[in-house]
């Protein structure tokens, strides 16, 4: 019983004499300016920036799905990392009809990109919601792996 005590002792020390991952070292570096302006924000705006996405996705699919399914056989995927908001203004001053332009990349497979597409949405009050302009800008080509789900050149 007592040489099972000191072997589990004797292995628990040597386990956390080995173990470095989580030690407690002290870290006495100075983070630079460059390593500061990249830690993440989580300020108020983009938390609103990230809402406002979020509660747009479904729409945007809905339309990244109707323009690739003449190009594609399996159709791209839109997360909120993969859009982008370039203006949100209002339509009338003080009043509650709001414009936005995203910039969405569509993405199939690993984040296999399959171009860049702007959109224009239109919200208001009591749900209101339309897609003024749907315009594709740019196209890129599939790693020859997913070549196979392209039905045309677009």
């Amino acid at each position: 019983m007592k040489k099972t005590k000191l072997i589990l002792i004797f292995v628990l020390c040597l386990t956390g004499f080995f173990y470095t991952d989580k030690s407690f070292a002290l870290d006495t570096k100075q983070p630079s300016k460059e390593e500061v302006s990249k830690l993440p924000e989580d300020s108020k705006e983009k938390i609103y920036q990230d809402l406002i996405i979020c509660l747009f996705v479904p729409y945007i699919q809905k339309e990244v799905n109707s323009y690739y399914q003449e190009y594609l056989t399996e159709m791209p995927t839109v997360f909120p990392d993969s859009v982008d908001i370039v203006n949100i203004k209002r339509e009338s001053e003080g009043g509650y009809l709001i414009q936005s332009e995203l910039i969405v990349h569509p993405f199939v497979g690993p984040y296999n990109y399959v171009g860049d597409d702007r959109i224009i949405i239109e919200t208001g009050v009591d749900g209101y919601f339309k897609v003024i302009k749907f315009e594709h800008l740019q196209s890129y080509q599939l790693p020859w792996n997913w070549q196979h789900i392209v039905k045309k050149a677009y």
